[in-house]
């Protein structure tokens, strides 16, 4: 080969744009997003139905952490994972997230004993490694009660343990700009009328694009969105509803608190100059409305009066939200596990042309846009 024919051909490589579409504009998409564009000699659209970050990424528990709740059923793999990713956004993002402890009571009538606690709040300090962000703690009665918070009644001590919580809203945006210094091109308000494992998309004025790969990153929706474009996978997604409240109150300090009578813990927390409790877990479809529902309300309520000495009633609520978790089932497989055990693992499907991300969580994006990255590299 001449060098004249070798220079021409290197000069046609530079030239080359690899062409990416991204169906979704929730954190995982938006992630995606921004890390594709961050290689040399591709370009990157994001389209997203309504406004990016308006769904279901806007309505978590504003949390950055590694699912401890995960260590019971065994999911150690991907604690260890979403703990790494945690550790991502404080080295990154600073500024968005900071550091809380978070204590679990210890009841003498509870479902699993201070001992138990404990071991899994120390098992989640050591699978952080050097990126842990405090000491597992044993914290006794009267140091727990001095805080003139929780009642006294059958409560023994508490465990504690530290994560991140987020600022949700400013997060976001952070990862928005990112990806538009680094070059993504975003249409908001822009759904996607169809689309091919062919790399084709059909816009909403009837106009077709062409795109050398179609993420579909469309979170809750992506099973939906396969279905109605005949793209089959091995993939199908139950969707469960996470409902919280922020109430007109303050708490001290992060509390996880048990479910006496089910498998459930939900968090106690300040937020933002008040109180946010949560979460509920209620399968639903995706036409039904995504609100906190009566039922929900009066069982966060409840959950609060339980354990503490001041009292709230549904007046103090301040604002709820809610949002969907999309959990991965394999198709023709009836899952037996409940809820609040099954894992939230998430996957990715190859057809053609089109990568399609089901699941996921806010804590994994960075990681799960890098196995993204993977398929197309």
């Amino acid at each position: 080969m001449t060098s004249q024919k070798k220079f021409s051909q290197e000069i046609f490589l530079i030239e080359i744009k690899l062409k990416i579409a991204i169906i979704g504009g929730g954190i995982n998409g938006l992630f995606t997003s921004w890390e594709l564009s961050k290689i040399k000699h591709f370009s990157v659209d994001l389209f997203e139905s309504d406004k990016v970050m308006s769904k279901t990424s806007a309505s978590s528990s504003k949390m950055l952490h590694g699912g401890i709740r995960y260590l019971e059923k065994g999911h150690i793999s991907l604690v260890r994972k979403s703990l790494l990713d945690r550790h991502w956004w404080l080295t990154n993002a600073p500024e968005h997230c900071k550091t809380f402890e978070m204590v679990i009571p210890v009841y003498r009538n509870g479902r699993r004993s201070g001992i138990v606690l404990y071991i899994g709040a120390l098992i989640y300090m050591l699978l952080a490694g050097k990126y842990s962000l405090g000491s597992t703690k044993w914290i006794s009665r009267n140091e727990i009660l001095n805080e003139q918070e929780l009642q006294n009644d059958n409560l023994k001590s508490a465990i504690s343990f530290f994560d991140l919580q987020m600022n949700e809203e400013l997060l976001g945006k952070w990862v928005k700009d990112n990806a538009i210094l680094s070059g993504v091109k975003i249409f908001e308000d822009t759904p996607i009328n169809s689309f091919n494992i062919n790399g084709e998309l059909t816009m909403p004025d009837g106009v077709q694009k062409k795109y050398d790969y179609v993420i579909n990153a469309s979170g809750p929706w992506a099973a939906e969105l396969n279905k109605k474009n005949n793209i089959k996978t091995k993939y199908d997604l139950d969707l469960v509803r996470g409902s919280h409240l922020i109430i007109n109150t303050n708490v001290k300090r992060y509390y996880l608190m048990e479910e006496s009578d089910g498998e459930r813990i939900v968090f106690i927390m300040p937020y933002q100059g008040k109180t946010l409790i949560g979460t509920t877990e209620v399968k639903q479809d995706l036409n039904e409305e995504i609100k906190c529902s009566n039922e929900e309300q009066d069982y966060l309520v409840g959950i609060y009066n339980k354990f503490f000495i001041n009292k709230i009633s549904k007046n103090d609520i301040y604002k709820t939200f809610s949002g969907l978790r999309p959990i991965v089932n394999k198709k023709n497989k009836k899952s037996k596990i409940s809820l609040s055990s099954s894992s939230r693992e998430m996957a990715i499907s190859k057809k053609g042309k089109l990568i399609s991300l089901y699941g996921g969580k806010w804590t994994s994006a960075p990681s799960t846009a890098r196995k993204i990255v993977k398929y197309i590299k």
